[in-house]
């Protein structure tokens, strides 16, 4: 398991270099990050997006054309399927969100997984590291899904062990988030932690350890946190809790924070178009560790 994004990074620079589609590439961090990511022998760039605007940007932050390939496609829905394409025929390891809203890439990976007519689902994992946490951890989905079903969000919380279970957590420690209320007995919210519960109980699940809180006020009452007891994985109840978590973690609580959307099979690093280069550079690091992990699953 990983302890900090600083451990990932040099895992990653030990690896092989990744082919990446980028799309829309057209702004300086996102093309430094790319070009920097090229020369350190993380990826092989192909940048998929408006041609004239994507040589522009590779020029301004001296990044020679000779050094990826483009793909010009201005129509953005139909980048982010070419994008999405490739990942899924295995032409590239991963895909990189550029300049472009998010929401083009979800319906994409969307569009792939109806393709497959497997049962799973699209979801956002947020890699977190925080202060005094001594390990990276995970909360989701704070992208894709409003108001996830029970279904939902087995499929969400299974995309989430898997990929930690890919990359060294042995029995990953998940917190199904839930409200309590003195004005009802129960919530939703807990009934399907419930019922999550007995999915692994039964062993119809993959391998985990449920907390028996649904939040670390009552978890940890009176008690300091302690690396080893703090949840791996945050399973929100619905995109808004995800979210307000997640930006509670970077804006309050001085946390480090990288994206990463699956579905498919496929890996998605997903910052915010708000993210600069140092962040870029540590999720392309994250991307090459995730890649390399699966890869070595099929």
């Amino acid at each position: 398991m990983y302890h900090s994004f600083a451990e990932i990074e040099k895992k990653a620079h030990k690896l092989k270099p990744k082919p990446v589609s980028v799309l829309y590439p057209d702004d300086p961090d996102v093309m430094r990050s790319i070009a920097d990511g090229f020369t350190q022998e993380l990826i092989q760039p192909i940048l998929v997006g408006n041609q004239s605007r994507i040589e522009e940007t590779a020029e301004a932050v001296g990044f020679s054309r000779n050094k990826f390939k483009i793909i010009d496609e201005r129509d953005p829905q139909k980048a982010a399927d070419l994008c999405v394409d490739m990942a899924a025929n295995g032409e590239v390891s991963f895909v990189v969100k550029g300049n472009i809203i998010t929401s083009y890439l979800y319906r994409s990976l969307i569009r792939n997984a109806k393709v497959l007519k497997q049962k799973q689902t699209t979801c956002t994992l947020c890699f977190h590291q925080a202060k005094n946490i001594g390990k990276i951890f995970i909360i989701t989905d704070p992208g894709v899904n409003i108001y996830p079903d029970m279904e939902c969000k087995r499929y969400i919380l299974e995309n989430a062990i898997n990929t930690l279970t890919r990359i060294g957590y042995k029995r990953p420690k998940v917190m199904v988030l839930s409200a309590v209320s003195p004005a009802i007995s129960t919530t939703a919210s807990a009934n399907e932690a419930e019922e999550l519960q007995r999915l692994i109980d039964e062993n119809k699940m993959l391998n985990c350890e449920f907390c028996n809180s649904g939040n670390l006020c009552t978890a940890y009452f009176e008690n300091s946190i302690k690396t080893e007891d703090f949840p791996d994985i945050f399973l929100a109840p619905n995109i808004d809790t995800g979210n307000i978590l997640v930006k509670t973690m970077d804006h309050l609580g001085g946390g480090i924070r990288q994206c990463v959307t699956v579905g498919g099979g496929i890996i998605m690093l997903t910052p915010s178009r708000s993210d600069g280069y140092a962040n870029r550079m540590a999720t392309l690091s994250l991307g090459v560790v995730l890649s390399s992990s699966q890869e070595g699953t099929r």
